[in-house]
C-alpha cells in the first residue's frame, strides 16, 4: 500500500506561520508527513505505475526525511486528508487504483445526490478525497486533525492567521475553515467525531 509521505503546500513560511505551524527551511513536518511550501503538489513511498497520470505535480524524495516531528502551536499532530478534484471520477479512480496499487475504501455521495461523487482513498494517516469536479485534476485543500478545536482556533488566532469558527463537519465531528484569501486554497483544521456518533 502506498503512503503519502511528500506534501506541497502552497504558499510562503509566514502564511503557515500565522496558521499556527512550526516551519523551517521551507517545510513543515506534520506526522509522518514532509510538507515543502511552494507548490500544491504530493508524493508516495511507493508507486506502481507512473503517478504523472493523476495531474498533479510530483515531489520526487531528493531528501532523507527526518524522524523530528515538531509540535505545533496549533496542536495539529496529523494530516487528515487532501482534496484531489478530477474532471471524471470513473478515470481518476483507474489511475489513483494503478498508481497506488490500492482500490477506494469507499465511493459514495456525501452530500447526497445533490453532491458531487467522491472516492477515498487511505494512503497513510491521511486520506485522498477524490472529488468530481468537471476541472482538470488538481489538488486544492488539504484538512489537518486537531484533539481540541476550539484551542486550534484560538491558537490560530493568536498566531494572526484568518479563521472561521468551528462548526458541524458533513462527517462528523467539527470543522474550522481557514478564509479563502489567505493562500487561496481550500485549508481546513478538525477534530474527530466524538465516541458512539
Amino acid at each position: 500500500m502506498a503512503n503519502l509521505t511528500r506534501l506541497g503546500l502552497p504558499g510562503d513560511e509566514q502564511s503557515w506561520a500565522a496558521l499556527g505551524f512550526t516551519v523551517g527551511d521551507g517545510r513543515i513536518r506534520i506526522g509522518g508527513v514532509d510538507c515543502a511550501l511552494g507548490e500544491a503538489a504530493w508524493g508516495f513511498d511507493e508507486t506502481h505505475a507512473d503517478p504523472g497520470i493523476l495531474g498533479v505535480p510530483y515531489l520526487e524524495s531528493n531528501t532523507p526525511r527526518s524522524d523530528w516531528v515538531p509540535t505545533h502551536a496549533n496542536g495539529v499532530r496529523t494530516v487528515d486528508h487532501v482534496v484531489y478534484w478530477v474532471p471524471d471520477l470513473d478515470d481518476a479512480v483507474t489511475n489513483l487504483t494503478a498508481v497506488l496499487d490500492v482500490p477506494p475504501r469507499r465511493r459514495f455521495f456525501p452530500r447526497g445526490p445533490q453532491g458531487p461523487e467522491m472516492a477515498f482513498y487511505r494512503v497513510g494517516e491521511p486520506f485522498i478525497e477524490a472529488v468530481t469536479s468537471g476541472r482538470p485534476p488538481a489538488l486544492v485543500g488539504v484538512a489537518f486533525m486537531a484533539s481540541d478545536l476550539d484551542a486550534t482556533v484560538a491558537a490560530v488566532r493568536a498566531a494572526g492567521g484568518p479563521i472561521g469558527d468551528p462548526k458541524p463537519a458533513v462527517q462528523g465531528g467539527r470543522i474550522a475553515s481557514v478564509w479563502f484569501g489567505h493562500l487561496t486554497w481550500g485549508i481546513a483544521f478538525m477534530e474527530p467525531k466524538s465516541p458512539g456518533v
